[in-house]
């Protein structure tokens, strides 16, 4: 986004966001998403709001940990594909940067990021779930499914988390994973019973997490980028960006995410 649309854009979000709930509780920060009729389908307002919060939050030295939660039935479905039959290329563009972005942001952020996931998390809330926060607990109702290959587009890669033959299993069939799978794969921290247990996990987690010491927090956070650097994780999410640019103009995309869209009103 350039200068002048960024200063626009949080021009427009002083009285409130349209996407996103965001409240800071001491040194705890909450960012719910808020599009619970749409299952939290994601638009570019909500990643051009997203950075947005995450600006204030690093800003803040008085925030020490993040929670990532999601309003209504659906922690997140996934791109919103409403918006992105309709999109142009430019448009689709426009969505994937501000998605790269974002992500790459939430990886990166200075303080540890809690994902709090209580039911279907698909596509890139899959991926904002299990590859960008730092420690995710999730119940067992919870599932998790990656299904861009289905959608006609790319989908991100939990090779590097997963390994090659269940990413592959995942990636090409769309399956979804439960909460208990989620956890015994390594796709996230802990698996709990009911949305009871969460909150009460997930509130210990960002107590605990608190006090500790920031820097020391920070840095192991990056050391850990770091080895996914040099893995080839940031050169795999450029090209993956490049490919989904191609694959954003075919008629076989605009089919599969209209086939999906008719799928729901039946």
């Amino acid at each position: 986004m350039d200068d002048i649309s960024k200063q626009a854009a949080v021009g427009d979000m002083k009285g409130g966001y349209q996407t996103i709930l965001y409240a800071v509780e001491g040194p705890i920060a909450r960012v719910t998403f808020n599009r619970p009729e749409q299952r939290n389908a994601l638009t570019i307002s909500f990643f051009t709001e997203l950075l947005h919060v995450l600006d204030r939050i690093e800003a803040d030295d008085d925030i020490r940990v993040v929670i990532i939660a999601g309003n209504g039935p659906a922690f997140c479905a996934g791109r919103d594909f409403k918006e992105s039959t309709k999109a142009t290329p430019a448009e689709g563009a426009h969505y994937g940067r501000l998605n790269l972005e974002a992500r790459t942001r939430l990886r990166q952020l200075t303080k540890p990021v809690i994902g709090r996931v209580h039911g279907p998390a698909a596509g890139g809330g899959a991926a904002i779930a299990i590859e960008c926060c730092d420690i995710t607990v999730a119940t067992k109702a919870a599932r998790f499914s990656i299904r861009e290959v289905q959608a006609g587009t790319l989908p991100g890669l939990p090779v590097f988390t997963i390994g090659r033959a269940r990413s592959l299993g995942m990636l090409l069939t769309g399956d979804w994973v439960s909460g208990e799978q989620a956890e015994r794969w390594g796709l996230i921290y802990k698996v709990v019973e009911d949305d009871a247990e969460l909150d009460k996990a997930v509130n210990q987690l960002a107590e605990q997490l608190a006090p500790q010491p920031a820097l020391a927090m920070t840095y192991t956070k990056r050391a850990i980028a770091f080895l996914l650097d040099l893995a080839g994780h940031t050169q795999a999410e450029q090209y993956l960006a490049e490919c989904r640019k191609l694959l954003h103009q075919s008629k076989e995309r605009v089919e599969a995410q209209q086939a999906f869209i008719d799928k729901k009103r039946r």
